[in-house]
């Protein structure tokens, strides 16, 4: 039986040494004592591997140790030496990604296509471009969804995404110096 584990990592675990010498000594040569051994480290939360490790034992064979040491254990065994526990890092906390809003994403998806057609100087199309845009920037700064998760809602690259919002700009180019980022002139901007 294993402790609960939760909001803990089991990775890369490493047996002290001292342990690494008792398998090696009296455990090796009693099957008693290293079937004991195993089990009481697996319940204190050793992974397979780990035990597998130091006792030159393969996982597979750990598994079953445990697995068979479940109805039969030895509880007059003493060690001479307090078992430790594993090392125990904290997890991190899956990053929860925010959607957009439905009628944001909705509305969105309707002014793409007329948004896609228009050119630098060109006016057709131009009102819904605008409001494409505006909304991208409302999506991406007030509702916090990422670039790349509008990207993939509207079936384009968040780098057309971003690259759009630096034309129009609500954003700054990072390290672009070329001249397709320079924001439309205003002339060619819907005047309100």
């Amino acid at each position: 039986m294993q402790p609960p584990s939760e909001g803990f990592l089991k990775k890369n675990q490493v047996l002290p040494e001292y342990i690494h010498d008792y398998f090696a000594g009296p455990a090796k040569s009693d099957k008693e004592i290293r079937n004991e051994l195993v089990c009481r480290l697996y319940e204190l939360g050793w992974t397979f591997e780990a035990i597998s490790h130091c006792s030159e034992v393969t996982r597979e064979r750990i598994r079953q140790i445990v697995k068979l040491g479940e109805g039969n254990r030895h509880e007059n065994i003493e060690f001479p030496f307090e078992l430790p526990l594993p090392p125990r890092k904290p997890e991190k906390k899956k990053r929860e990604f925010v959607e957009p809003r439905p009628e944001t994403l909705k509305r969105l998806l309707e002014l793409q296509p007329y948004a896609q057609q228009v050119r630098s100087n060109g006016q057709k199309y131009r009102e819904e471009a605008e409001e494409y845009t505006r909304l991208l920037n409302h999506a991406h700064t007030v509702e916090g969804v990422t670039l790349y998760r509008l990207a993939k809602r509207l079936g384009v690259t968040h780098g057309a995404l971003r690259f759009r919002l630096v034309r129009y700009g609500y954003k700054k180019p990072v390290t672009a110096t070329s001249k397709v980022y320079a924001p439309i002139k205003a002339k060619n901007r819907l005047q309100k």
